[in-house]
């Protein structure tokens, strides 16, 4: 390796350690669907975090961890977790990776479950 690129590896490498994070909010909707009668809404979060930065939301015994990542295409990476807590003993409902447009809400249905999730580049 010559002495050029090496200089030009260090000042990628800097460059990338020092690049501003991305800031994403993260709106949520969880809601329970009933048989007789409409959904009831469970939980209403807007959570601020970090691209590639996980966030949690607890709703009862219920624990919604999500995973945004915004990539160079401008697409979000949502990859997300559902846990039921009992106690000691947690149990992972469902666990998909989705591919959606900033903006653009995604829903996943576990059984009476339902969360929408949009996400968006914070201001």
């Amino acid at each position: 390796m010559n002495i050029s690129s090496y200089l030009l590896s260090i000042l990628f490498i800097s460059a990338q350690a020092f690049a501003a994070p991305t800031n994403l909010l993260v709106e949520t909707t969880i809601t329970e669907h009933h048989e007789a009668g409409g959904p009831d809404v469970l939980k209403v979060p807007h959570i601020y975090t970090e691209s590639r930065k996980q966030a949690v939301v607890q709703v009862g015994k219920l624990e919604y961890a999500v995973t945004p990542s915004l990539l160079d295409d401008g697409t979000i990476d949502l990859r997300a977790v559902l846990t039921e807590r009992n106690g000691d003993k947690a149990d992972v409902l469902a666990a998909p990776t989705i591919k959606t447009k900033i903006g653009q809400v995604a829903e996943i249905r576990i059984g009476d479950l339902a969360i929408e999730t949009k996400t968006s580049v914070a201001k």
